[in-house]
């Protein structure tokens, strides 16, 4: 079934309505709605690319109902539950910026498997894009507050292509095996007096493979580090992309006073590039590793597990 929509209607009561295999066209216009899937199987396109937009405004300083701040795994405008979910053309969007003001808000928190995502926009400031699931130790610490069904901490593969992120502080993160191809991702300036960070990985030391970006260009003003770890074991590779100027030098931060330089696996291949300022922690792959790491990278992103 193919159901259509205008911004005045709900997505989410479209969704109650819907199978798996389904098909939801968005026409023109801003969808101002929290919008959770927790169908398999489905497929959410803009009619027009770029013209049906997402948008909700939670963020970490809201004050909810029992005096307490938002935590930041309540702040998405979509929440993607149901595994084979794909996206098209849309911009979703967090309305929460500055982060300064505003501190963490998600646009886009994806805990589903092989998630897909083509051709679109995801905006915020800090904590952009949540790629699922939870570090254990939140799933552990959140079990008595947080919904049981976003606390399973499944592994996620999911994939975002020709896609444009953008934010300012660890404006992607999470735990997800995830494959950034042709992406633009793009550092916001900030009044801030500190250097932004691209990514936050935090997997786990048994995941063999976390973020890889490939033939993604990195562009901002403001001094950005490409990554740092979340937690100890974080992974993101950096392979074939073009770099702006904004792009610190040493590429990676360790986060803050931790000692997971010893343990963070980042890896880079990058053509023009003087490495010899980057962080000696990270690994510089050659040519040939860098063909290889790529090869059994969609090898295991493409399992059916």
């Amino acid at each position: 079934m193919v159901i259509e929509l205008n911004h005045l209607q709900s997505i989410n009561n479209a969704l109650a309505q819907m199978s798996s295999g389904d098909v939801l066209i968005l026409n023109d216009g801003i969808y101002q709605e929290k919008v959770e899937i927790w169908l398999n199987n489905i497929v959410i396109r803009a009619k027009h690319p770029g013209q049906a937009i997402l948008s909700n405004k939670d963020y970490y300083h809201k004050i909810m109902p029992d005096g307490n701040e938002c935590n930041t795994f309540h702040t998405y405008t979509l929440y993607i539950g149901g595994d084979h979910i794909t996206l098209e053309g849309l911009i979703i969007q967090n309305e929460a910026m500055p982060s300064e003001i505003y501190g963490q808000a998600v646009a886009l928190h994806v805990d589903g498997n092989h998630f897909l995502c083509e051709n679109c926009i995801i905006t915020s400031a800090q904590d952009t894009l949540f790629t699922g699931p939870l570090p254990q130790d939140l799933c552990k610490r959140y079990a008595s507050f947080y919904p049981p069904e976003k606390l399973k901490g499944l592994p996620s593969k999911q994939i975002y292509k020709h896609c444009t992120i953008k934010g300012d502080v660890d404006f992607i993160f999470g735990c997800a095996t995830a494959l950034f191809e042709e992406c633009t991702i793009l550092t916001l300036d900030s009044k801030k007096n500190t250097p932004s960070f691209v990514c936050a990985p935090a997997h786990p030391k048994e995941l063999p493979y976390g973020y890889l970006f490939y033939h993604c260009e990195f562009i901002g003003n403001d001094k950005t580090y490409l990554a740092r770890p979340w937690r100890d074991y974080g992974c993101a590779s950096f392979i074939d992309c073009k770099l702006g100027n904004h792009i610190l030098p040493e590429g990676f931060n360790k986060w803050n006073d931790t000692n997971r330089d010893k343990t963070a696996r980042f890896y880079e291949h990058t053509k023009g590039i003087d490495m010899k300022d980057r962080v000696p922690w990270s690994h510089q792959l050659t040519s040939l590793e860098a063909e290889n790491y790529i090869k059994n990278f969609y090898a295991y992103l493409l399992k059916k597990t």
